[in-house]
């Protein structure tokens, strides 16, 4: 199945890497920054989507906390998680519809509240 074969990469990356204090701080990163699986339908598309997001992980392990939080909230997965897909502006709504109404925040929110505070 496809969770058993992301596992399976996963231990021999974990396992056998070369850069291992990279593999264990995205793993710790993967303990706080977190894409929810229950609502994800993707079909086949499952495991890309879990290890595209890994890899950003493993990508910025070791780098700046404040790049990680920009490359996971500009990831598409996480646009969905978080409500920041289909959510449009003030200023679009009004120009569009002529309709007043306030944006959804709560992609910021939640971006705050989980991730960094």
């Amino acid at each position: 199945s496809g969770v058993s074969q992301r596992q399976t990469v996963w231990t021999m990356n974990a396992l056998f890497s070369e850069d291992q204090l990279r593999q264990r701080m995205a793993f710790a990163l993967s303990q706080i920054i977190v894409i929810e699986p229950s609502n994800l339908v993707c079909g086949s598309w499952c495991n890309e989507i879990f290890i595209y997001f890994y890899d950003i992980l493993v990508r910025n392990a070791l780098g700046n906390y404040r790049d990680i939080l920009r490359e996971v909230a500009y990831n598409p997965r996480m646009g969905e998680m978080l409500t920041f897909v289909r959510n449009k502006s003030r200023g679009y709504l009004w120009h569009l519809l002529k309709k007043e109404s306030h944006p959804d925040e709560n992609f910021a929110r939640e971006l705050m509240q989980l991730f960094t505070i």
